[in-house]
């Protein structure tokens, strides 16, 4: 009878240990998403004033990646080619608009997250046009090259996103 009651007790201090880590695992990504996503609702012409303000960073750089004719992304410019950097970018940023729903999203990821899962980084979205899994982003690179304008597209519709490393 005393070795049932403390099975019992061993038991539901397993349960009790499990939930608290998940609910500790649920709170850090909350905190993460809250610090690391930012959405707002913009207009154009002020999301088009954050785009400016992001690219005037890069001048006349041309992004890693373009939209071709079909609107396919290829690459523009080899990461092989470019010198190896003193300085390492630290984040991976996202900016997208969508005119539909006026709204802005400002993504930062951190390489080290980037460095714990895969090598190469799928980057994807549901929209008919804008499909960067094909980008196929290789950590490593990025960060040999340092900041650098990733990708720059822009629809018919007037989504807009801007990829670079900061």
């Amino acid at each position: 009878m005393a070795t049932r009651k403390t099975w019992i007790w061993i038991i539901v201090g397993v349960a009790g240990v499990c939930l608290l880590a998940l609910i500790a695992i649920a709170g850090a990504g909350v905190y993460f998403v809250a610090h690391h996503v930012q959405t707002q609702g913009t207009s154009s012409v002020e999301a088009m004033r954050s785009f400016d303000a992001v690219r005037a960073m890069f001048k006349e750089q041309r992004a890693l990646y373009e939209i071709d004719a079909q609107e396919r992304p290829r690459v523009a410019r080899s990461t092989q080619e470019l010198p190896t950097s003193k300085v390492k970018p630290q984040d991976l940023k996202i900016l997208a608009f969508d005119p539909e729903k006026q709204r802005l999203v400002k993504v930062s990821l951190p390489f080290w997250l980037l460095r714990l899962g895969k090598q190469k980084i799928d980057v994807m979205n549901d929209e008919p046009g804008f499909d960067l899994e094909r980008l196929n982003l290789d950590v490593a690179e990025l960060e040999r090259i340092g900041p650098a304008l990733v990708f720059d597209f822009r629809s018919h519709e007037g989504v807009r996103v801007l990829l670079w490393t900061q």
